[in-house]
């Protein structure tokens, strides 16, 4: 697919590659299924196509203002793309279990467990959903009915997104000479982000277990009489 969208795009300018990756980024939050990884990382080739560094180096990254663009670009479509999500579900979030095929599974009392935890924790769900593409969708579409703030929405996604953005174009940026690279190191990336969100999962659940058995009440001893 990289190779592909590379071909169709690369002799179109950078503007083009600008549209494009805004444009696909903003549609995957209506549910289109690309991998956004795939998208900024065709991004940051594109970006390469264009620069006018002989070799790639940090310092000449830090400085080509085609690949600032195209990162910038990538931030503002994946918070745009997630805020359609988040904003579908204040909208119309209530009518889930209006949804004859639905009211079993999702009764009232299990949405409102769920808000619940949500309203708690939101900003750590909204980071971790962020890098896990099966559940981000449903994540931010029950976020955004548990009535997180839309700006403490926007805090925690776009604080994700620094991560996720900038790592995917600049890796296509690295790699755009050797496609069959980039696709192998983009595959081993994304082993290393759900290896660490599975680290961090882990640890969140080994302290709330922590915390639960400490909060529990002490088991009462009968006083035995004389």
């Amino acid at each position: 697919m990289l190779e592909r969208l590379v071909d169709m795009l690369g002799g179109h300018g950078l503007h083009v590659g600008y549209a494009f990756v805004f444009v696909v980024l903003v549609l995957c939050g209506f549910g289109l299924p690309m991998p956004e990884d795939v998208v900024l990382a065709t991004g940051g080739v594109l970006a390469w196509l264009a620069s006018d560094l002989e070799r790639v180096t940090f310092g000449g990254m830090l400085r080509d203002e085609g690949l600032l663009a195209m990162i910038a670009v990538g931030l503002v479509g994946i918070v745009a793309g997630d805020s359609i999500i988040f904003l579908a579900g204040r909208r119309f979030g209530h009518r889930i279990a209006d949804v004859r095929a639905l009211r079993r599974i999702i009764t009232p009392a299990k949405l409102e467990a769920v808000e619940k935890h949500i309203r708690r924790r939101g900003n750590l769900v909204v980071v971790i959903a962020r890098f896990l593409p099966g559940l981000r969708a449903p994540t931010f579409f029950t976020v955004g009915h548990a009535r997180m703030p839309l700006w403490e929405f926007l805090l925690f996604d776009g604080a994700a997104a620094l991560v996720s953005a900038p790592l995917w174009v600049c890796l296509g940026f690295w790699l755009g000479s050797d496609l069959q690279a980039l696709a192998r190191e983009a595959s081993r990336f994304s082993h290393y982000i759900l290896l660490a969100v599975g680290v961090v999962l882990v640890a969140i659940w080994v302290r709330w277990h922590q915390a639960r058995r400490a909060s529990a009440p002490a088991p009462v001893r009968e006083i035995e009489r004389p």
